[in-house]
């Protein structure tokens, strides 16, 4: 059981690893940043960036966010048992590793930066992992959002291969020109969508944007498998999270059918991920109380999240018919 006196520890610990993978994420979003913004076609990567095809702060945008969502579910209440702390040990020294093999052959201000970040991390998730109480939490039957768990994980997974790809594919095509890897004809790329002003709506590319955000759902679904509660301030910052996301989702649909006239299949995997997500994750809040509304509500909220599946059906639909409508996409096929 968990005393009060391991309570101000573990929640000191939580604090300094949040700052610290924090700190992580800034640095190498930053990195990312300037990094994107310098290739050219006289650009050649060497290191670890060579055989990743991708700058290797890219990899640490994903490891310090996996870190700081960590540390931050401790701080919304989250308990794990012994393997949650191993595991995360582990990841964090795979990490700390990968760190120290870019600063040998990438050596630059933020490598340096970064491995010492990772070294701390890694300190403090040793340390967490000797604090916190070695029982397993439990819960009362039929309280774990099991499903839900699994598919914020697939959902997050196939965020991360899209950003993933079109960071690639965007290195790629600045260094030797290429056409991107999801360049098939006119109407199915990805290169207008990334060329425009839209592709990097907040002054670098998107894609930068997805490396860290869908790290937080992976993160979140692997710790409800592992039986983690979380506090309701939690799960409505990470509601609303979401609703951004769908927001900029639509944003984006919206910029392709009407401004662009193409589909980015990347893109799209996006798409096709966070429609369900919103759906999926809101109606589960309502559901439990996390987003309070009258009791006669709950209930209809409660049998709605039964039926995601055909909502989310009806929002491809919706999205089917107007890429037809303004752009004729039958033709195509």
């Amino acid at each position: 059981m968990v005393t009060d006196a391991a309570t101000p520890t573990r929640s000191s610990g939580a604090v300094q690893s949040a700052v610290v993978s924090g700190a992580g994420v800034i640095v190498a979003f930053v990195a990312a940043i300037l990094y994107l913004a310098a290739l050219s076609p006289h650009s050649i990567l060497s290191g670890v960036d060579a055989a990743l095809g991708v700058p290797s702060v890219a990899v640490s945008i994903i490891f310090f966010a996996v870190v700081l969502v960590a540390a931050v579910s401790r701080l919304a209440g989250a308990r794990y048992g012994r393997g949650w702390s191993i595991g995360l040990v582990v990841v964090t020294a795979v990490g700390t590793v990968f760190q120290i093999l870019v600063v040998v052959t990438n050596v630059s201000w933020f490598s340096i930066v970064l491995v010492i970040l990772a070294v701390a991390a890694l300190i403090l998730a040793i340390r967490s992992g000797r604090t916190d109480t070695v029982d397993a939490p439990q819960r009362a039957a039929g309280e774990s959002p099991l499903a839900l768990g699994i598919f914020l994980i697939l959902a997050g997974l196939a965020g991360l291969t899209a950003s993933m790809n079109l960071t690639f594919d965007d290195v790629n095509s600045k260094t030797t020109g290429a056409a991107q890897s999801c360049d098939f004809s006119l109407f199915v790329q990805c290169s207008k969508n990334l060329g425009s002003w839209e592709g990097s709506l907040f002054g670098f590319p998107n894609p930068l944007i997805g490396l860290g955000a869908f790290t937080v759902p992976i993160v979140i679904g692997i710790a409800i498998l592992f039986g983690a509660t979380f506090r309701r301030w939690f799960w409505i910052a990470f509601n609303l999270g979401v609703v951004f996301a769908l927001a900029f989702v639509i944003f984006l649909i919206g910029t392709s059918i009407y401004v662009l006239g193409t589909l980015c299949l990347w893109c799209a995997l996006v798409w096709t991920f966070t429609i369900p997500m919103f759906w999926s994750l809101s109606l589960y809040n309502l559901k439990t109380g996390n987003i309070r509304v009258s009791p006669r509500a709950t209930k209809v909220f409660a049998s709605a999240l039964t039926w995601v599946p055909l909502i989310t059906l009806v929002s491809y639909i919706v999205v089917a018919v107007l890429f037809q409508a303004r752009l004729n996409v039958l033709q195509y096929l």
